[in-house]
């Protein structure tokens, strides 16, 4: 698991964000193409770590809760003193956990809408090259 930190320096580093699209030439346009399609690689990979570690937060949070869930003997002998406890001790696993993955959606989304940038990007470098090409 990377972390939220991480992935959020990795996407500035891939530097999608001052790409210039250059469709001055055929070639030029072919060559932004093929940028385009590493980018997109690159953040699918990462999306894909992205909803890997985002699984993992649900185990580990659902681990934390099964080990708060009472024995069968301890069920007759509760007050209702623990069960509170208890439903609070959830309820603030529960808040963290999601707190935790909030992180992770975020910059999923961002990484969801710079794909989509590619795509369209494809889309009108393929429009200009039919253009010349006719």
């Amino acid at each position: 698991m990377f972390g939220p930190k991480v992935y959020q320096q990795q996407l500035d580093e891939i530097g999608i964000d001052g790409m210039e699209i250059d469709v001055s030439t055929i070639e030029e346009a072919m060559q932004t193409l093929n940028e385009l399609e590493e980018y997109e690689n690159i953040l699918k990979k990462m999306r894909h770590n992205i909803r890997t570690d985002i699984r993992n937060i649900r185990k580990e949070y659902l681990l934390l809760i099964k080990e708060l869930e009472p024995s069968p003997e301890e069920t007759s002998k509760r007050s209702s003193k623990e069960v509170q406890k208890r439903i609070k001790k959830k309820k603030s696993i529960l808040k963290k956990r999601n707190t935790k993955i909030k992180s992770y959606e975020i910059i999923e989304t961002m990484v969801d809408n710079y794909l989509t940038q590619i795509e369209d990007a494809r889309i009108y470098i393929r429009n200009s090259i039919e253009r010349r090409v006719g």
